[in-house]
């Protein structure tokens, strides 16, 4: 049990550190996540030629039981798409903040289509848990980057506190490669594991909201409109 308490608290410093270290980062995903899902909901009309067609596929794939609202079926969609935003934000940024731009899109557009109160509560209970996962993925990705330019950086101009050597211009001791490798790699290592961090966490998120919206978030709708009776119009 003590082996157990000792893990557990390593674990609890680890995704504590990866989201206090990365504060900044994922404050940007956020609000690359929440600004377009505003802007989702509040100009629908304007932007429905862009995004129906996404709608339209995503109706298709529930109806032909492509996607199906079982546990192991949203959880395998859901995370094949944060393996896509973690890849892409890792590779160049852009791309992935441009699909973590989509899916705010996507959801702001998609709850115009119903009363407020009603998307809120259909969306909520998975939503607390699978809106975080998509952006702690971004995050994640853009961590990897981060190491990746800071890694490229320190290859070019090394930080010789990671190494065994004098600043060459004071010393006279030529730098090799391998030991520019080496100490870029000693000073940045850090984030891999953070990175890493982020994505696990991101995980563990979506397979609770893939649990609750195939198992609990429609009858917990319909219990929360029986209590308000014909206050909340649902499906």
């Amino acid at each position: 049990m003590a082996e157990f308490k000792k893990y557990l608290n390593i674990i609890k410093e680890e995704i504590k550190l990866a989201f206090s270290n990365n504060k900044s980062l994922l404050f940007f995903s956020i609000l690359i996540f929440i600004i377009p899902l505003i802007i989702g909901y509040i100009y629908a009309d304007q932007i429905s030629s862009y995004i129906q067609p996404v709608v339209e596929n995503f109706e298709k794939q529930v109806e032909d039981g492509t996607v199906t609202l079982t546990t192991h079926s949203l959880f395998w969609n859901n995370f094949k798409v944060s393996l896509i935003l973690y890849a892409l934000s890792a590779l160049g940024a852009v791309l992935g903040l441009v699909v973590l731009l989509n899916n705010g899109l996507f959801i702001g557009f998609y709850g115009k289509g119903y009363d407020l109160a009603t998307y809120i509560i259909l969306t909520l209970p998975h939503g607390i848990f699978e809106i975080p996962a998509i952006i702690i993925a971004t995050t994640g990705g853009l961590v990897l980057l981060s190491f990746l330019l800071h890694f490229i950086y320190n290859i070019i101009y090394p930080d010789y506190s990671y190494t065994d050597i004098f600043d060459p211009y004071f010393s006279n001791v030529k730098i090799s490669m391998k030991q520019r490798l080496s100490a870029a790699f000693k000073k940045n290592q850090r984030k891999i594991k953070e990175s890493f961090v982020l994505l696990c966490v991101s995980v563990v998120l979506l397979m609770i909201a893939a649990f609750i919206e195939a198992n609990l978030t429609i009858p917990f709708a319909y219990w929360f409109a029986s209590i308000f009776g014909n206050a909340l119009p649902l499906l």
